[in-house]
C-alpha cells in the first residue's frame, strides 16, 4: 500500500506582484505537482492559483491585535491538518512560528533587514534583536534566498546556524532565455536606434533608480543620443520623474523627444533588456534578485552594484564568496560589479563606466551560453531540494513523535 502524499501548506502574506511572490507561486506549482499543497494568504486577490485550495486568513475587520489572533487561531488549525508549513517573508513568518508544530515548520527570508533603509532604526532593532531570533528559535529550518542572506543570518544569529541553507533560485531557466527574444511594442523597439540603457523592477528606493538617474545625467552630456528605460511602477515612480526633470532631463514615452522614458509594468521583462546596449542594476540590497538573472538570460551585457546580496555570486558563476574585499568596477564572468550607490566615488566611477558601456555595441551572448550561466538557479534544479527538506522535516517530525510515545 503507497504512502499518502505529503500535505504541504504554503503559506505568503499576499500574491501580489513581486520576486518574492513569483518565486512562491512558481515553488508552490513545482510542489503540487508531487504533494498535496494548499496555499493561504493573509489577504489580497488569490486568482493565481484558482487550482488549489486557498484560505485567507485575515478576513474580518476589527484592531490590528484582534485580527492577529484571528490569523493566529485559523493557521494553528490549517497546520494541524499538514505534515509540513512553508512560509515566505517576514511577517507571515513571524505568523507561521508562533501557531506552533515547530518541528514542522519551515520559514523563508527573501531579503536583507540589517540593510534595509527602507526600515526606521527602531524597526530594525525590534526585527533583528526580538522578531527573527523568536521567529528562527521557534521554526524547525531557516531557507535563506541566497549564501548571502544565509550569512547575514547566521552572523547575527550564530546559534541558528544548524537550522539555515540556502536554497538559491526558482527560475524558468529556458523559458526566461526564450523570453529574451520575445517581440516589444514597435516605439520601444526602435529605441534599439538609441543608446539605450534598461533596467527593470519595482520603483522602490531599494533599486538604487535616484542615483542611476543621476549617474545618467552625468553621462547624458557626453553621449547626447543616450536613452534610460525604466521598466516597472512603484512608489517613486513621481518622485524619480521629478528628479529627472530637475536634473534637466527629458522625461516621456517616446525615445525622440524624452531622455528616461518610463513604460510601466510588462509582462516578461526580459525581453526588453535586448533594446539596450546593457542592462543597469544600481540596487541597494537584495534577498536573490531575479532582475539580474533575467539580464543574463537576454545575453547583454551587465553592470550591477555589489550590493548584499546576489549581484557577486550571480555575475561569477557562485565563484566569487563575500568574505573577499574587491577593487571596485571589477569584471566577472557575466558582468561588471561595481560600486554601491552610497560609495563616496560611486556617481563618478558610474558615469565614466556608463559613458564606456554607451559607447560599445557587444554582441549578444548565445542561447546556449545563457541557459549555461543561469541554469543553477532553475525550479528543476532547486525543486528538489525543497521537496526533499520537506520530505525530510515530515519524517523527521514524525519519528521525534513516536519517540516521545510511551
Amino acid at each position: 500500500m503507497s504512502a499518502p502524499p505529503l500535505r504541504i501548506l504554503m503559506l505568503i502574506p499576499h500574491l501580489g506582484v513581486g520576486g518574492a511572490q513569483g518565486a512562491f507561486l512558481r515553488l508552490t506549482r513545482y510542489l503540487a505537482a508531487r504533494a498535496q499543497v494548499t496555499v493561504a494568504v493573509m489577504q489580497g486577490d488569490v486568482s493565481e492559483v484558482t487550482d488549489l485550495p486557498v484560505f485567507r486568513l485575515d478576513e474580518g475587520g476589527g484592531s490590528k491585535v484582534r485580527r492577529w489572533w484571528r490569523m493566529l487561531r485559523r493557521l494553528r488549525s490549517l497546520k494541524r491538518q499538514h505534515d509540513v508549513t512553508i512560509s515566505f517573508l517576514s511577517g507571515m513568518n513571524l505568523l507561521n512560528a508562533l501557531t506552533g508544530q515547530q518541528a514542522r515548520t519551515i520559514i523563508s527570508e527573501r531579503g536583507s533587514k540589517r540593510h534595509d533603509i527602507g526600515m526606521s532604526k527602531l524597526q530594525r532593532l525590534i526585527w533583528t534583536r526580538l522578531l527573527d531570533p523568536l521567529t528562527y528559535w521557534r521554526s524547525g529550518q531557516v531557507v535563506a534566498a541566497s549564501e548571502g542572506l544565509a550569512h547575514e543570518i547566521v552572523t547575527a544569529n550564530p546559534w541558528a546556524a544548524g537550522k539555515v541553507i540556502s536554497i538559491e533560485g526558482t527560475v524558468k531557466a529556458a523559458a526566461l532565455v526564450d523570453a529574451g527574444d520575445f517581440p516589444v511594442e514597435p516605439e520601444i523597439e526602435e529605441m534599439i536606434e538609441f543608446e539605450t540603457i534598461v533596467t527593470f523592477g519595482r520603483l522602490h528606493v531599494q533599486k538604487g533608480y535616484e542615483f542611476l538617474i543621476r549617474a545618467f545625467a552625468c553621462a547624458l552630456s557626453s553621449r547626447p543620443m543616450a536613452r534610460l528605460l525604466l521598466i516597472g511602477e512603484g512608489p517613486e515612480r513621481e518622485r524619480l520623474q521629478e528628479l529627472a526633470v530637475e536634473l534637466g532631463l527629458r522625461v516621456g514615452t517616446n525615445a525622440c523627444e524624452a531622455d528616461v522614458i518610463f513604460i510601466g509594468v510588462k509582462s516578461d521583462p526580459v525581453r526588453y533588456a535586448r533594446i539596450g546596449r546593457f542592462f543597469a542594476f544600481p540596487s541597494l540590497y537584495e534577498g536573490l534578485p531575479n532582475a539580474l538573472i533575467e539580464a543574463i538570460a537576454a545575453g547583454v551585457p551587465v553592470l550591477a552594484s555589489d550590493c548584499p546580496w546576489g549581484p557577486r555570486s550571480i555575475l561569477s558563476g557562485c565563484s566569487l564568496g563575500y568574505n573577499k574585499e574587491l577593487s571596485l568596477p571589477t569584471r566577472l564572468a557575466h558582468g561588471l560589479l561595481m560600486p554601491l550607490p552610497d560609495d563616496p566615488n560611486a556617481l563618478t566611477i558610474w558615469a565614466d563606466e556608463l559613458e564606456q558601456a554607451l559607447e560599445r555595441s557587444e554582441p549578444r551572448v548565445s542561447k546556449q551560453n545563457r541557459l549555461e550561466a543561469i541554469e543553477r538557479y532553475d525550479i528543476s534544479q532547486t525543486g528538489p531540494r525543497w521537496l526533499h527538506l520537506a520530505m525530510e522535516t515530515s519524517e523527521r517530525s514524525n519519528h521525534a513523535g513516536r519517540a516521545s510515545q510511551p
